[in-house]
């Protein structure tokens, strides 16, 4: 069998089935303790998973990798759960969403909770990891999963496994997104931080291996959650298994439109905001990561300005790289284009200024595939009815606009938040609904596969870690682009393409994961989806392109 770790790979026969991690452990004896999960021919498994001698490929992951951070995140929260359920039996504690590169959670009642109660869970989970407890998982059938009468197991009834892997956390059957960390003491640090009405969960990344990474609180960011929280308790469509009761009876079509409405809303209220400011804002910044869905929310408000009798322009910070040629790679030989340097700041300021007192101005626009800067052979100027929209991920950065006279800018981040879990602990990533729209936009419109757009994902959330989500809290407006509805919409159209990767792929298990989550939905047709919605941007139909 092929075995790989990171960038070492060896060829190995066994001859009888063999634990994993003890196979980990005999293979690499200096750097076992670090390797968190594995993959078996792409399928993701505890370490304490036998592993048959007829794999091909086996795939061990430490905190590095996106499986590994993964299932650092989960593991966290299993240990949180464990020292919660057994210091509180009575309540339950809901995994909200993200935030502050950790997650937010909150009790669903309080009654049973002492003031000090975050204290008492924090001082559980310390004893829990000295303790350093086996987490094993077992593989049990789904009919008799189903069998459990725990609200938490309730979405596996649309599930097309065979098994399913429970871990029994206090006594406590559970079922987890990514399987466990082999024992509790490889939790080396984490912290419970009181916010709000609950706390937030924390704990190593790969940005933050062997330490935390900093508490920042980010409150514009905290209440676009909370508003998503309360428009999925308005359409009570909270976790998957309400979206798949809603497919299931065929009456999904009004939360489409209720959803698209609510997108709509919040698109004229920015329009009226900025509106508002007319008489001083000349320029709105648009950011935000990787499909987000800026190209049509811009489109969409542009035409909602229209209706307020604002005219609107558009340009791309892409327009303002700098040509490939004058650009030094670094000791990998790569360019990171997401890095400030790339955008010609000077040229961009100059331009900006000089449209903002009514001079005439030769725009440029990149050529990706000569990898140079064009001049356009018209002219562009803003009358005084006129404001530019600039889309780019560094619109945020005070960088990028300190030579520019702060009244005459609004900024508007953007980003798809969803607020839809699979159950009361096991949350559905922001990160994993935006690569679900690339994936299936790069292999629809730009000629990449599944498989290479998995490959470069890391490097693109590097990227959003160091360039966009910093700036966030800069915004004068913030706008949630999910859809509660897409993963259902993704299913039938990314599975085949996911399970189309190899298993020799190093990206297999990434693959895997995704598609076991898409495989918890019942699919959704396009046919009802508006031509105007965000989601046209990655499955196609947009009536707003032609």
């Amino acid at each position: 069998m092929l075995i790989r770790y990171g960038e070492q790979s060896v060829e190995h026969c066994e001859k009888n089935a063999v634990k994993g991690i003890d196979l980990a452990q005999k293979i690499f004896p200096e750097s076992f303790e670090k390797i968190l999960i594995m993959a078996v021919d792409g399928n993701p498994k505890s370490l304490h998973a036998m592993i048959p001698p007829s794999i091909s490929v086996v795939d061990f992951f430490d905190i590095f990798s996106p499986p590994g951070s993964n299932a650092m995140a989960v593991s966290a929260t299993a240990i949180m759960l464990c020292a919660a359920e057994s210091l509180f039996p009575k309540v339950t504690i809901s995994v909200e969403h993200s935030y502050s590169q950790g997650f937010f959670c909150k009790p669903l009642s309080s009654e049973f909770l002492p003031d000090d109660y975050i204290l008492k869970i924090s001082s559980k989970m310390s004893s829990l990891i000295e303790e350093d407890i086996e987490l094993e998982e077992r593989i049990l059938p789904l009919e008799e999963i189903q069998k459990i009468p725990l609200g938490r197991f309730k979405i596996l009834r649309y599930a097309p496994f065979k098994t399913v892997p429970v871990y029994d956390i206090c006594g406590i059957p559970h079922w987890f997104l990514s399987p466990l960390i082999p024992r509790t003491s490889y939790l080396k640090h984490y912290r419970l931080h009181s916010y709000d009405d609950g706390f937030v969960l924390q704990f190593p990344n790969s940005m933050y291996p062997d330490s935390l990474p900093p508490f920042l609180e980010s409150p514009k960011l905290f209440a676009i959650f909370q508003e998503s929280e309360k428009r999925g308790e308005l359409l009570q469509i909270k976790f998957t298994d309400h979206l798949n009761e809603h497919i299931e009876k065929n009456d999904y079509v009004d939360a489409i439109h209720l959803y698209e409405a609510l997108h709509e809303k919040k698109i004229a209220q920015i329009a009226d905001a900025i509106t508002y400011r007319r008489e001083k804002v000349s320029f709105v910044f648009v950011a935000g990561p990787s499909s987000s869905g800026k190209t049509t929310f811009m489109k969409r408000l542009s035409i909602q300005l229209r209706i307020n009798g604002v005219q609107v322009k558009n340009i791309s910070l892409d327009d303002y790289y700098i040509d490939r040629d004058k650009v030094a790679p670094d000791q990998n030989g790569e360019i990171d284009f997401e890095d400030l340097k790339m955008i010609d700041r000077d040229l961009l300021s100059e331009n900006l200024n000089d449209l903002v007192r009514g001079k005439k101005v030769v725009l440029p626009h990149f050529n990706f595939q000569t990898g140079r800067r064009e001049m356009s052979k018209e002219y562009t100027s803003l009358s005084p009815e006129d404001v530019l929209i600039i889309e780019g991920i560094h619109g945020l950065n005070p960088e990028l606009t300190k030579d520019l006279d702060p009244e005459s800018i609004f900024k508007i981040y953007i980003s798809a938040l969803t607020q839809l879990n699979f159950n009361v602990y096991n949350r559905i990533s922001t990160s994993d609904t935006r690569l679900l729209r690339r994936m299936l936009r790069d292999y629809k419109f730009r000629a990449y596969s599944v498989e290479s757009t998995l490959k470069r994902w890391p490097m693109v959330r590097h990227g959003e870690e160091k360039w966009i989500f910093p700036f966030q809290e800069h915004a004068d407006m913030m706008f949630n682009s999910a859809l509660e509805y897409e993963w259902a919409v993704f299913r039938n159209k990314l599975l085949p393409l996911l399970e189309g990767i190899p298993i020799t792929s190093c990206v297999k298990a990434e693959a895997v994961r995704i598609s076991k989550y898409l495989q918890l939905f019942l699919p959704i047709p396009t046919d009802d989806i508006p031509p105007t919605s965000i989601l046209r941007e990655f499955i196609g139909g947009s009536s707003l392109y032609k």
